[in-house]
């Protein structure tokens, strides 16, 4: 209990850091949104998301440990909804203070490979403005410190700890990764050249 409310102080102050670090390319994504309205649009979004994802862990009963019925799904939706709060809590207030951009930029090609592989690079590499990409530290780093909370919490079952908080921080890169290709391919051309030409 004393671990729970340890990672629960620490996914507060996590979830904060946006806040704090406000003025730090206050205005991103297409709309223009400051980082603080993008970050409650996040905390609903992975709110909604930790509340499907538990009503799976719910379905196979996994962890064993925590059993079913209600006290079983509530200690499951915590636990997804931790996770995504600390991980994006990490994610947005690093990107925050090393100003580091939040929504994928689509590409400018015309190619469909040349497409599928920009989408893929931009699952752990951040598009600047001067055209650059660096390693998306924000990224990496908060699904990676989001998973390892998680596998804190959860009852270990004799599995390695590590092993699995590796294996779901890389699987949430992933995800990243098929979203990416889902928003390069759902803009049309001129869209896609219009953004290229608007930055």
């Amino acid at each position: 209990m004393k671990r729970a409310s340890s990672y629960l102080m620490l996914a507060t102050l996590l979830s904060l850091s946006p806040c704090i670090a406000v003025h730090a390319q206050d205005r991103v994504g297409a709309d223009s949104a400051t980082r603080l309205t993008r970050f409650g649009r996040d905390m609903a979004y992975g709110a909604a998301e930790g509340l499907g994802f538990a009503l799976l862990d719910q379905w196979s009963n996994s962890p064993p440990e925590w059993g079913g019925g209600w006290s079983g799904y509530e200690k499951r939706a915590a636990s997804n909804v931790g996770e995504f709060v600390i991980q994006e809590g990490v994610t947005e207030g690093l990107a925050a203070v090393m100003h580091r951009p939040l929504d994928y930029t689509p590409c400018g090609c015309s190619n469909t490979m040349a497409r599928i592989g920009w989408a893929l690079h931009g699952a752990y590499t951040d598009e600047l403005p001067n055209g650059t990409r660096p390693l998306a530290v924000p990224r990496i780093v908060g699904a990676y410190v989001g998973s390892f909370a998680q596998a804190g919490w959860r009852p270990s079952n004799g599995s390695d700890r590590t092993r699995v908080a590796l294996v779901n921080g890389t699987t949430s890169l992933a995800i990243g990764a098929v979203i990416n290709l889902y928003h390069e391919f759902s803009h049309s051309p001129h869209a896609r050249r219009s953004a290229r030409r608007r930055r």
